[in-house]
Order: structure tokens, then C-alpha cells, then sequence
């Protein structure tokens, strides 16, 4: 079953978080997972997007998406954690066009894999889309532009990771 939520507060910054939950499968959250997961979350988007969107990765192991040679948004390297029950991966946004200018928390995309659900999140983020102050007409557009974009890929995506996950398991 597929969840989402997502959600604009006062100052324009983004949480929208997308769980798919598969209460039949008893996953195992480890390291190599979580990493898995967003190594192959952007060559997902490099496959979906091309050739209007390009994937680059940094040699210091940082992700740009670009179009047409901008930087639409880049990430910093990525930070691993693992808990009891849980593994995630979170890539710091570092900057691109659609990052709103002077926000100093850019937010992250994280992708974590617990034992029941799979889920793909992006807080603390400024879309340069929404704006800064309260304006209802930049809030819609951001929602039924960028943010519907990125639901759907997001929807996609996870699909795509349970069936990943799933294969993996039932290999000999």
C-alpha cells in the first residue's frame, strides 16, 4: 500500500515523504540495502529522464541532476545509518536552480528500508518554486509541478525497489 504526504509549511520549506508498505514481505535492513537504494534511485532517474535529464555523480561521491548542462539540483555525499530495525541512506541537498537562494538548510533526500515498508523522503527543503512568503498561487504551482513530479517518480521508484529487494531474496 502506497502513502503520501506531503506538506508545504509557513516559510515555504517542503516535507513530503512517500512509504510503500508490504506487510507480507519481511524485509532486512542492512548497510549494503540502504546504500543499494540510492545508488540506484539516481540511475533510476538517469534511465526515466534521459535525455532531458542527465545524472552526474562527483568524485566526491556527490549527485548533480542537470538539464541541458544546469544544475537543477545537486547533492552532497551521502551519510549511512543504521539502527535496530532500520537502515537509511540521506544525500544532503547542496544546491541547483530549483534550491530557493539564501535558504542556509537546503535539506535532504533520504530513502530508508525498515522490516514492513519501504520510504523515500525529502525534508527540510526550500524550493525556489514555492517562494518564501505565503503566496497561494506559488504554493499550487510548486504542488501540481515539481512536487507532483517528483510523487510520481517517487511511487515509481519504490515500486521498482520492492522488486529489487524481493528478487534478491528469492535468488538461490
Amino acid at each position: 500500500m502506497f502513502a503520501d504526504e506531503t506538506t508545504i509549511l509557513g516559510a515555504g520549506q517542503v516535507r513530503s515523504v512517500q512509504t510503500l508498505a508490504v506487510p507480507s514481505l519481511r524485509l532486512a535492513p542492512g548497510r549494503a540495502e540502504a546504500e543499494e537504494a540510492g545508488r540506484a534511485y539516481f540511475a533510476y532517474l538517469d534511465r526515466l529522464a534521459r535525455p532531458v535529464l542527465r545524472v552526474r555523480r562527483s568524485p566526491s561521491d556527490g549527485v548533480a541532476i542537470r538539464l541541458c548542462g544546469v544544475t537543477l539540483l545537486s547533492f552532497g555525499p551521502p551519510e549511512i545509518v543504521v539502527e535496530p530495525g532500520t537502515a537509511a541512506i540521506r544525500f544532503p541537498i547542496a544546491a541547483g536552480l530549483l534550491v530557493r537562494r539564501g535558504s542556509k538548510d537546503r535539506g535532504e533526500l533520504r530513502f530508508e528500508l525498515h522490516a514492513e515498508r519501504l520510504v523515500m523522503a525529502v525534508e527540510g527543503y526550500y524550493p525556489a518554486l514555492a517562494g518564501s512568503g505565503n503566496s497561494s498561487f506559488r504554493r499550487w504551482l510548486y504542488g501540481h509541478t515539481q512536487a507532483a513530479v517528483h510523487r510520481r517518480v517517487a511511487a515509481r521508484y519504490l515500486d521498482e525497489w520492492l522488486d529489487r529487494l524481493t528478487t534478491c531474496r528469492v535468488r538461490p
